[in-house]
């Protein structure tokens, strides 16, 4: 599979959102929603993508650059989470897959001073690639982002799969997404 074109197919699905928030007249949702996240998949031969978006508020419940140890430590310990896909994704192990690399992102995880302006909104993205053995048997996964941070209600999902581009709304009531 040419990791080009799952990145295509990432980048495609992210493009696709844009434009239906643009289009969109009766839903005027911002990009950055406390309680919500959004999840991009993609299921491309033997690779699985998923990049995650989320504010920071519903993740260590503050957006602002950490004030003290007990923020910092917060913000350490969400990202050192975010980086063990198995406790953020429940992929069926029939699937054989395994994770290539994992990339966590937040501006609160700078400790240093710097000259720039502080944001008031801050944002944590992952992004995850995976190869699977026996991506036939990748038929769904659980999200469970739910259960490790609370602060998250709803997660808009995007996908592209062997069942084709579908949008869904996960819940802590309802986290599993099939593929």
């Amino acid at each position: 599979m040419d990791p080009g074109a799952i990145v295509l197919s990432i980048s495609l699905l992210g493009s696709s959102i844009q434009i239906h928030a643009a289009e969109s007249d009766h839903e005027q949702h911002e990009a950055h929603v406390h309680g919500e996240a959004q999840l991009l998949i993609a299921v491309e031969g033997d690779a699985l993508e998923i990049e995650f978006h989320t504010p920071a508020m519903n993740i260590v419940g503050f957006e602002h650059r950490s004030a003290n140890e007990a923020q910092i430590q917060a913000v350490e310990s969400a990202i050192g989470t975010l980086k063990q896909p198995d406790l953020v994704f429940s992929i069926p192990s029939t699937a054989k897959c395994e994770p290539v690399s994992i990339e966590v992102e937040s501006p609160l995880a700078e400790h240093a001073d710097h000259d720039h302006e502080e944001e008031t909104h801050s944002n944590f993205t992952g992004h995850y690639h995976f190869r699977c053995a026996e991506i036939s048997h990748l038929e769904k996964i659980d999200i469970k982002l739910f259960e490790q941070f609370p602060g998250t209600e709803v997660i808009e999902v995007q996908s592209i799969s062997k069942r084709g581009q579908q949008k869904i709304d996960l819940t802590p009531g309802q986290s599993a997404l099939e593929l």
